[in-house]
């Protein structure tokens, strides 16, 4: 990574002034932010929240399940630690956070991108051109339920062709669609605006996941959900207001909070 690109002291600063942080800890190097931020959560359960956990290198990104989260040289890998209570969020709005979190980056994109084609991917995958931009991993600490961690992984900078093989054809930066360079901080400090501004649309009664399914990934393809144990298939009809997939099956039509994507075509 070159040096210009990295945090400094003055855009840590400026990030907490112009956002809605309340605090923030950045680390040159660490195995993981979303781990880094659990840990915070153990030690200081009060902690001032919306919490910021950024790093410039990021060793052992973690995905869902037993996913890893590639992170090279000029990605943007941060955590930010939310309590529900302090936005307005009800406890049954909380498995929305994903798909919200997952439009703040959409829109982030499309700030910077404007003529791009972005897309979601039901409940934590943001897409460009059809390959994979951007991951989210949602995670609550045992000892703090009322507080999530929203851990980011979004391709910035970083080349592809040196990722692992396997990744090298489905995933893609800003930096290689736009063939130029883009500054982290300010692509950081967009995604904390458009995060803002999302959840306090949520909480004042708004309903800003209904642009979703201008930008659905999977809508009208034939899916294959993994949920348990069993795999579900159904050609997809987006999702519903509290954030479930529709699929429709030979059964009917049915709804899934939660599972994982394994295919689509």
């Amino acid at each position: 990574m070159q040096d210009h690109d990295r945090f400094s002291q003055a855009d840590l600063q400026t990030l907490q002034q112009e956002t809605f942080l309340r605090g923030l800890k950045y680390f040159e190097e660490t195995d993981s932010t979303n781990t880094r931020a659990l840990e915070l959560l153990v030690s200081n359960p009060d902690i001032a929240t919306p919490h910021l956990i950024v790093a410039d290198t990021q060793l052992s990104g973690r995905g869902r399940g037993s996913n890893q989260w590639w992170s090279a040289s000029g990605s943007l890998t941060f955590s930010v630690i939310i309590n529900f209570s302090k936005i307005g969020w009800s406890t049954e709005q909380k498995p929305l956070l994903p798909l919200l979190t997952g439009l703040a980056i959409l829109r982030t994109g499309q700030f910077v991108l404007p003529q791009e084609d972005f897309s979601v991917k039901w409940p934590n995958d943001v897409y460009l051109a059809g390959r994979k931009l951007a991951g989210i991993l949602i995670e609550v600490s045992a000892t703090s339920p009322n507080h999530a961690v929203v851990g980011i992984g979004l391709n910035v900078n970083n080349q592809f062709e040196n990722a692992p093989e396997e990744l090298r054809e489905s995933g893609i930066s800003l930096a290689e669609r736009s063939e130029k360079s883009h500054s982290r901080v300010e692509i950081l400090r967009t995604v904390l605006h458009q995060l803002e501004n999302l959840s306090q649309s949520f909480a004042n009664g708004g309903q800003p996941l209904q642009a979703w399914p201008e930008f659905c990934l999977l809508t009208s393809k034939q899916v294959t959900l993994q949920t348990g144990a069993k795999e579900v298939n159904g050609i997809c009809h987006g999702i519903d207001d509290t954030g479930a997939l529709l699929l429709e099956t030979n059964q009917g039509q049915q709804r899934f909070l939660g599972g994982i994507v394994k295919s689509w075509d």
